[in-house]
């Protein structure tokens, strides 16, 4: 288990450096309506919708950290994100095949922690530069039958830290690299763009301009 003292520590130390240095903005839930009133496409959206299946692993024990990471399994994106991953559900709808959405936006919080535990950038984000996730922008998903509820055989586990899990990884049956290409297929074709080494992970194209966020999911809420 992770110190609350320690994690706040380093959480002020990174924004105090990063902010000294200029090379970090983060917007708090302070600074977050005033951005979107002025630029309302930087705004954090809910999804719910029944075509996605939310299977938030950092609300829950079952992640590489075996802790409850979040204190609630909400899923938001930024708006230009959200409505790109409506059009990956009407792609698949006509197949009865809907999204299993692992984890989406991701407080600047959280990326301090989970580098915290592994420093590797194949797998997690550098502070220093924020994730993908930090920005409303990058989405984790899988497959799942609309009829049925099942969930489609993909290559690895979420979370799998290994060569097995990346888009190039030969390691698969012909069932999975079928699904595999599926989901690429229709991410892709939406908007969103792979990520090498992890199946599930896919950024909104032109992610860079949006900025990085550490407000919660309950003020986001509000």
């Amino acid at each position: 288990m992770f110190a609350q003292s320690k994690t706040g520590f380093v959480i002020a130390f990174i924004l105090f450096s990063l902010n000294t240095n200029a090379q970090l903005k983060v917007i708090n839930y302070d600074s977050y309506h005033n951005l979107v009133k002025s630029s309302p496409e930087f705004a954090l959206v809910e999804i719910n919708d029944s075509r996605f299946l939310k299977d938030i692993r950092y609300a829950t024990t079952n992640n590489f950290t075996k802790e409850i990471v979040y204190d609630t399994a909400a899923v938001f994106l930024s708006l230009d994100a959200r409505n790109a991953l409506l059009k990956v559900a009407e792609f698949l709808e006509p197949l009865n095949i809907g999204l299993v959405i692992y984890d989406a936006y991701r407080p600047y919080r959280y990326t301090v922690k989970f580098w915290d535990i592994i420093h590797d950038d194949r797998y997690v984000a550098d502070p220093e530069k924020g994730s993908r996730h930090n920005r409303g922008c990058a989405v984790d998903v899988g497959l799942f039958n609309l009829k049925t509820g099942q969930y489609l055989d993909m290559p690895t586990a979420y979370d799998d830290f290994s060569d097995k899990a990346s888009v190039s990884s030969k390691e698969r049956t012909k069932l999975q690299e079928k699904n595999v290409e599926l989901l690429q297929k229709a991410m892709t074709s939406c908007g969103f763009q792979l990520f090498a080494s992890e199946w599930w992970h896919f950024d909104y194209e032109g992610w860079q301009k949006y900025p990085i966020y550490d407000i919660s999911f309950q003020d986001l809420s509000k």
